[in-house]
């Protein structure tokens, strides 16, 4: 019975961290291209954007929309960078 469970245990540990060392080095699955995450506030960004593009009663209502966004959080870019060339910074020399 010891047996049969280590046996059952040693396969689940190898179906499991097989593909995550097959993940990690696969570098080409990844995006050549990104907008890096920085922190803001995503009601304030979006209230730039209204009032960047939007003229009249279409501004208007692109700020309430904006009033649903929380104050603090994620935006993405402007700034890119490459994930894959990341990737391979960190190890996973597969193209």
């Amino acid at each position: 019975m010891s047996r049969a469970l280590s046996i059952l245990f040693a396969s689940l540990l190898l179906t499991t961290a097989v593909p995550v060392v097959a993940w990690s080095q696969d570098c080409s699955s990844l995006p050549a291209s990104a907008q890096r995450a920085r922190s803001c506030n995503p009601q304030q960004e979006c209230v730039a954007q209204v009032e960047r593009s939007l003229k009249g009663p279409a501004r208007d209502s692109g700020r309430r929309d904006c009033q649903r966004l929380p104050t603090s959080g994620t935006c993405y870019g402007p700034e890119t960078y490459s994930p894959q060339a990341e990737c391979r910074e960190r190890g996973g020399k597969k193209k």
